[in-house]
């Protein structure tokens, strides 16, 4: 597991991470994790806006959590 990139605000946190030849998001909402969505078929473009979607408020909470594949 190696930790490609951080995307953050003053609440809100994601952590890009290649797991496996596969890009994992980690969710982090005032410090406290909201959960992982793996994208293995997804380009890193494609992930770095889901992590920058996350901190600016477009992708919500509930969205993390219906995706995640562990919390």
């Amino acid at each position: 597991m190696k930790l490609i990139k951080t995307y953050k605000n003053e609440s809100k946190h994601a952590n890009i991470i290649l797991q496996n030849e596969t890009f994992v998001v980690e969710f982090f909402e005032s410090n406290k994790r909201i959960g992982e969505v793996e994208y293995s078929d997804k380009t890193f473009r494609y992930v770095e806006d889901a992590a920058d979607n996350w901190v600016s408020g477009v992708m919500s909470s509930n969205t993390v959590r219906h995706y995640s594949k562990s919390i």
